[in-house]
């Protein structure tokens, strides 16, 4: 053979060993470059396992696209439960406060595109949203938008939407890519149970707190009314007996003179006058609870009111020195929607309780108009009332806190029956005190007519 020949063959063999060696050397490179890639996702993989708040799974991974795939945007929405859409949570090359509004409907994102939602692609230009510019290359010279979604058991947990260079060789990336969508997707659907099982969690935290308050109310409640009857079983027997005791010693001539007889008799009616208002008490509390309970509202003269208050206040019972201040000029006021009776029972009811407690100073009742209100204020100097048993004063069957104030007598009907008779001629009331020996004030108030 020729020896130019034998030269020709050994450049070609050089050249095919050349060429060979510089592929081999490209492939091992690009081996390199993906284990690499396998390595980190490897090892996000078990991080994202770790991770149970959606923003922390999206800052990994846009991190992870700048770093290993050269993103120059990248934004990531991750699925919102209600309403249900797609917020945008995370994002890099574009001003937040442009992506922040790039909420997208679910479950399809893009109902106008022809997007095959669970696989990685190119998003074409001419398709992609308006809004998206920004993020999809369009105003970037040689970088194309690509779309790589997060599905798990054929439900879109989120997606990521990257600007990438328009040759970049996605292809080669398609393993790893698989590994970290899935990871990803299942990471997201555990931040979702969890969410489920905390909002659970607390919902039945929440149930069992207030479970826990109605059984304090209930057990309360029971304890008020085994007090309250047996603190009625003593209030009526004791007006009671002493009607009886002193009818008796009448009917039996036990008395000195005509004046002792006749002042056995006044005793003798006061005792049946308060045995009938505690008796109108529990009547009253058994209509309201069975839904008996009816008011006639109309426009009333409080002038007219307060006469008649005014015949009964004076010969209600009271300590020697306690003055009694009643409102004056009231034809200046205008006429109220209420039922004319209920609401004298409420003030007789308020005054008598004022003077009860009262052994010193005055009671005072002060009316004044507000806006579309007349407001009534029942103010007394006496022992006051603790700030802790006025939390409950207006619920059945207490009064003040069975202590020092316990020896004043009752039901501890009074304020219930006022509060449940102002509701219902739509009027309002509430307690102020300023503690024991501090007196007290009782506001309320009703609708002008």
């Amino acid at each position: 053979m020729p020896s130019n020949d034998l030269g020709q063959q050994a450049k070609d063999i050089e050249t095919g060993i050349s060429a060979y060696e510089q592929k081999v050397s490209e492939l091992e490179c690009q081996l390199k470059k993906q284990s690499h890639k396998l390595s980190v996702l490897q090892c996000l993989a078990e991080v994202f396992t770790t991770l149970s708040k959606p923003n922390k799974i999206a800052a990994m991974l846009s991190e992870l696209f700048d770093r290993e795939f050269g993103a120059k945007t990248c934004v990531i929405w991750i699925k919102s439960p209600n309403p249900a859409a797609y917020q945008p949570i995370f994002g890099t090359g574009v001003d937040k406060e442009v992506w922040d509004q790039w909420k997208l409907p679910s479950p399809n994102p893009f109902p106008d595109m022809p997007v095959v939602l669970s696989q990685p692609q190119w998003l074409e230009k001419h398709a992609t949203p308006p809004e998206l510019e920004p993020l999809a290359g369009q105003q970037l010279d040689g970088l194309d938008a690509y779309y790589i979604p997060f599905e798990y058991q054929l439900d879109l947990m989120g997606f990521a939407i990257l600007s990438l260079a328009t040759d970049y060789p996605v292809e080669e990336d398609f393993d790893a890519l698989t590994i970290l969508r899935h990871q990803v997707a299942a990471s997201l659907y555990n931040t979702h149970l969890l969410a489920d099982i905390s909002e659970q969690r607390d919902a039945m935290r929440h149930k069992s707190e207030e479970l826990e308050k109605i059984n304090v109310a209930l057990v309360n409640a029971d304890r008020f009314k085994r007090d309250f009857l047996s603190i009625t079983s003593h209030e009526l027997r004791t007006p009671l007996t002493g009607m009886l005791g002193l009818t008796r010693l009448v009917l039996d001539g036990l008395y000195e003179d005509e004046d002792e007889m006749w002042r056995m008799l006044q005793d003798s009616y006061s005792s049946g006058k308060y045995l009938l208002k505690l008796l109108n008490d529990i009547l009253d509390l058994a209509k309201i609870e069975s839904g008996m309970f009816q008011v006639s509202l109309e426009p009333i003269s409080l002038q007219e009111i307060f006469a008649e208050v005014k015949v009964v206040v004076n010969g209600l019972p009271k300590a020697d020195h306690v003055v009694i201040n009643l409102p004056n000029n009231l034809e200046s006021l205008p006429r109220i929607m209420a039922d004319a009776g209920r609401l004298h029972q409420v003030l007789v009811n308020l005054i008598s309780n004022a003077l009860k407690f009262t052994p010193e100073g005055s009671v005072s009742v002060v009316v004044e108009r507000g806006i579309g209100l007349v407001n009534f204020s029942v103010i007394d100097t006496g022992i006051g009332i603790g700030l802790e048993s006025q939390k409950h004063l207006f619920q059945k069957f207490v009064q003040a806190d069975g202590g020092y104030a316990r020896g004043y007598g009752g039901t501890g009907l009074g304020l219930s029956i006022c509060k449940h008779l102002l509701g219902m001629m739509n009027g309002t009331i509430s307690l102020q005190s300023d503690g024991e020996g501090c007196g007290t004030t009782i506001q309320f108030s009703i609708p002008i007519a």
